[in-house]
Formats: C-alpha cells, structure tokens, sequence
C-alpha cells in the first residue's frame, strides 16, 4: 500500500491544522481510507451505505478527527451567551 504524504492529505482533505496532520498520518491511512472519511466527515454516508460498502475503521477515525473542531466550536458557542 502506497505511503499517503502530506501533499496526498491536502489534496483530498484540504488545508488541515498541523496537530490534524499529524494526528491522520499517525494513522497510516490509505488514499481510500482519505476518500471514505470524506464522505463520513459531509454527512454522505448513506452514498456508502448504498454501494453495500461499510466504512473503514481508519477512515472512521479519520472522519472523527475532521469533525473535532465542528463538534468543538457547537459546544463552545452554546455557553457564549451565558
């Protein structure tokens, strides 16, 4: 399986923070694996689902690491206003 670089993570995933970078090559995932957390991280994987394809515990973790800051500024912006 082909080495995913930076440049791959970029490309599929767009600009990341460092710490998002590090964290997914941590992971080792495949150009696949990228693909997959991209649909998850949309909210498109019943187009998944659909194809009879389950996703990839890797690109579940990935997808989990692209929604961190969403899920982060939901519960931050729900106290703003205290």
């Amino acid at each position: 399986m082909p080495i995913v670089s930076r440049d791959d993570l970029q490309r599929v995933l767009g600009d990341l923070d460092d710490p998002k970078v590090i964290d997914i090559l941590a992971l080792d995932p495949s150009l696949s694996d990228l693909e997959e957390a991209v649909v998850v991280a949309t909210g498109n994987q019943d187009l998944l689902a659909k194809q009879g394809h389950g996703i990839s515990p890797t690109a579940a973790r990935v997808a989990e690491i692209l929604s961190a800051d969403e899920e982060d500024e939901e519960e931050g912006g729900a106290g703003a206003g205290r």
